[in-house]
């Protein structure tokens, strides 16, 4: 995730890579909370098991649409009018 927001980030590193980490802990502080709420349930202590395989299994569904999304743009879809981007940071100066 970190080398695709470097990709992207144009000319501002510093935001795209505090998203980025911001994301990461979102996404830790959601998985700890939802293990925690298993606790309290029914399941007891495989709670945080079964919710964490849960999660792993449904994380292919946006990682996919994420590649799908991704796929480079042709000429016939209007990329034609856009600039190409600079492959690197020395390309800039």
């Amino acid at each position: 995730m970190g080398v695709q927001a470097r990709r992207s980030d144009g000319e501002a590193p510093t935001p795209t890579f505090a998203l980025t980490v911001s994301a990461f802990n979102l996404g830790t502080a959601a998985g700890s909370g939802i293990a925690g709420q298993t606790l309290d349930s029914g399941m007891g202590s495989t709670g945080p098991a079964v919710a964490g395989t849960a999660i792993a299994a449904l994380t292919p569904i946006p990682t996919t649409v994420l590649a799908l999304n991704r796929r480079p743009r042709t000429a016939a879809s209007g990329s034609a009018d856009l600039p190409d981007a600079p492959t690197d940071r020395a390309d800039r100066a």
